[in-house]
């Protein structure tokens, strides 16, 4: 698959599904994220930063799941 295939099915099911919690979205479409190819080399870590900001309480859920769309987005077809 396509790097820009797979950035679509993964907006779609983000898109598509209402997910109260960014561990569930993470959980439907991590492992199409994280075999993304040519993630901008300072976003290779931002879904560790995302989840931890999350546990730390300086980021809502639904911010969470926005900067995880920000990260598929940034990423190169």
């Amino acid at each position: 698959m396509k790097n820009c295939d797979r950035k679509v099915k993964i907006l779609r099911i983000l898109a598509s599904d209402k997910f109260d919690n960014y561990y569930d979205a993470f959980s439907k479409v991590g492992g199409d994220v994280n075999t993304l190819e040519a993630i901008p080399f300072g976003s290779r870590n931002e879904t560790i930063r995302i989840a931890e900001d999350l546990a730390d309480g300086v980021i809502s859920n639904a911010e969470a799941i926005s900067r995880l769309i920000k990260l598929v987005q940034s990423v190169p077809d």
